[in-house]
């Protein structure tokens, strides 16, 4: 049996570790630091024109951070050396935290990993992990390639507006593009099925209703 004092002390050493391991990842950067001196060129949407400005701004970093770990993402550009190459779009807006991460397996196929909070009677969260059919990676591929081969970039937008993240990392090689507000068209589509893919159940009427924004 243990003491009241010893069994007091093991507590409090338990206590002090999970503590630590929340502080740290609290602490535990998601995006390279340089994206906040890095300009990128954001294109033109329907509130904004084309404008200059860094890919990501200090609190733009810390509110996708603290997002994507509601949903138990981990920062892509600390991944392990060696690991596949990955893909993770993400979707903030109001009460709505959707990501759909696609990491490329054996042969080239690309799988899918899917969480969201809204709508979820789990409160921990819902999701969907599958492989993608020949068909359905060929229409993912041709949907990201016009936003894959423009370098990284940020966008301004309201205040209280969503954002539209799409992140890749390709070896020792990580990019990032985010969109405030109203998406561009080719975001747009390229969000549009992969959250439609991934079966979030609201993803039809989230993308009817921006679209009409």
């Amino acid at each position: 049996m243990f003491s009241r004092k010893a069994f007091g002390l093991i507590a409090l050493a338990v206590a002090g570790s999970v503590g630590a391991v929340y502080a740290s990842l609290a602490d535990t950067p998601f995006f390279p630091p340089d994206l906040q001196t890095t300009p990128g060129e954001c294109p033109e949407n329907r509130y904004y024109p084309a404008h200059r400005r860094p890919v990501l701004e200090p609190h733009e970093a810390s509110w996708f951070r603290g997002q994507l770990r509601t949903v138990n993402e981990e920062p892509l550009f600390r991944a392990d050396a060696g690991r596949s190459p990955t893909l993770r779009f993400t979707l903030l807006s109001n009460q709505v935290v959707t990501t759909v991460r696609l990491t490329k397996v054996e042969g080239g196929r690309l799988h899918m990993t899917a969480k969201w909070l809204h709508p979820c009677a789990d409160e921990r969260g819902c999701g969907v992990r599958r492989l993608l059919s020949p068909e359905e990676q060929a229409r993912v591929e041709a949907a990201l390639e016009p936003l894959l081969r423009v370098p990284s970039y940020g966008c301004n937008g309201p205040v209280d507006s969503g954002s539209s993240i799409l992140e890749s990392r390709d070896g020792d090689t990580y990019r990032l593009w985010h969109q405030r507000s109203s998406p561009t068209p080719e975001m747009a589509a390229a969000a549009s099925l992969l959250l439609q893919l991934s079966e979030w159940p609201t993803a039809h009427e989230f993308y009817r209703s921006a679209s009409r924004a």
